[in-house]
């Protein structure tokens, strides 16, 4: 007898439907995510496209998100649902739909088409957006989630407390403890993670505080306990940080580059030199600093940055630790105050 077996394979394209819907108290038939879609033009890799999720801030909605993104991170998928009344659940926003559970559905969806990398699926959120994939970092534990970025919103008091983290079962917000962010979990390990804050926000307060209905943590010591339930053992890195290039921006690098926060003035929003730092963390595939591609970086790998910077050598892009396309003595300096505080 013979045998043949039919393999159906299905690429995501622009004009994909990928309909997701939930039902709860204040949709109780189901309601339908809507979600905006955007292929790159060129050749889809071997392994695939990575995919990029944009979760948009409160009001806003994906289509607006998009098209921030589709000219500068060109190399991605980009899916940018839109939230149930322009908002995510996070506490006391008119929303209490089930966004979790559409974006694990979406991620699965996403990990079977053809043309997208499973095992890199990203997001980034904004403000409310950003609480969002916040509760995505500590609460999904699909591991082809493998890199997070926020932008101006950090952890929040209801996400850690009494020095764990919570998910809420149930509604959120009201007059609950913790806006009912009473369940203990345990985050994933392995994902990388990028937090973007400004001490002048005058939305989202940098150093902690109530603001929109939750109460915030230290951005500076919110990127330390995402950096500990990654396996950081050391000390909080000093308030000042250390400043990228000419720029107002301040790096505070753990785990070498796994989990990095950016301290800037640009109010609620990124400037340029921010913007661009986040599409060159999801670009880099090897660690920046790690010349040896060990998985580490090290005083072998700062031997190797200064024979580069003798050299005259601009060709690794690891080698360039302030992203400003020179290897030079400035490299040298920011590895050097980065291996003194690991």
């Amino acid at each position: 007898m013979l045998f043949i077996t039919i393999i159906y394979s299905e690429e995501l394209v622009n004009s994909s439907q990928i309909n997701i819907s939930k039902n709860w108290f204040q949709e109780p038939s189901g309601w339908i995510y809507p979600m905006d879609i955007n292929i790159p033009d060129s050749i889809t890799p071997n392994e695939g496209f990575p995919v990029c999720i944009l979760l948009h801030g409160f009001g806003g909605n994906g289509a607006q998100f998009i098209q921030q993104y589709q000219n500068i991170l060109n190399n991605h998928i980009l899916i940018a649902p839109t939230g149930y009344m322009n908002s995510w659940n996070i506490s006391d926003e008119p929303s209490e739909a089930p966004d979790l559970e559409m974006i694990a559905d979406l991620v699965n969806q996403l990990q079977s088409y053809d043309n997208i990398n499973p095992d890199k699926v990203r997001i980034i959120g904004f403000s409310n957006g950003s609480a969002l994939a916040n509760r995505i970092f500590i609460e999904n534990s699909n591991s082809g989630i493998d890199i997070i970025c926020t932008i101006v919103s950090q952890l929040s008091e209801a996400q850690y407390h009494d020095n764990n983290f919570y998910y809420p079962a149930n509604e959120t917000g009201g007059n609950q403890e913790f806006d009912g962010y009473n369940n203990m979990i345990t985050p994933i390990l392995g994902r990388k993670y990028l937090n973007i804050g400004n001490i002048n926000d005058p939305i989202i307060p940098y150093y902690g505080g109530e603001a929109v209905g939750v109460i915030f943590l230290n951005s500076l010591n919110a990127a330390f306990i995402i950096a500990k339930s990654q396996g950081y053992d050391g000390n909080i890195l000093s308030e000042g940080g250390v400043q990228l290039g000419n720029s107002s921006v301040y790096e505070y690098n753990y785990l070498s580059n796994q989990i990095i926060h950016l301290k800037g003035n640009s109010g609620h929003n990124i400037d340029n030199f921010q913007r661009e730092y986040l599409i060159d963390f999801l670009n880099y595939s090897q660690i920046i600093g790690d010349l040896n591609n060990d998985g580490v970086v090290n005083n072998s790998d700062f031997l190797m940055l200064l024979s580069f910077v003798i050299g005259g050598n601009d060709s690794v892009s690891a080698a360039d630790i302030n992203f400003d396309s020179e290897v030079d003595i400035f490299d040298l300096l920011l590895l050097s105050d980065f291996l003194q505080n690991m």
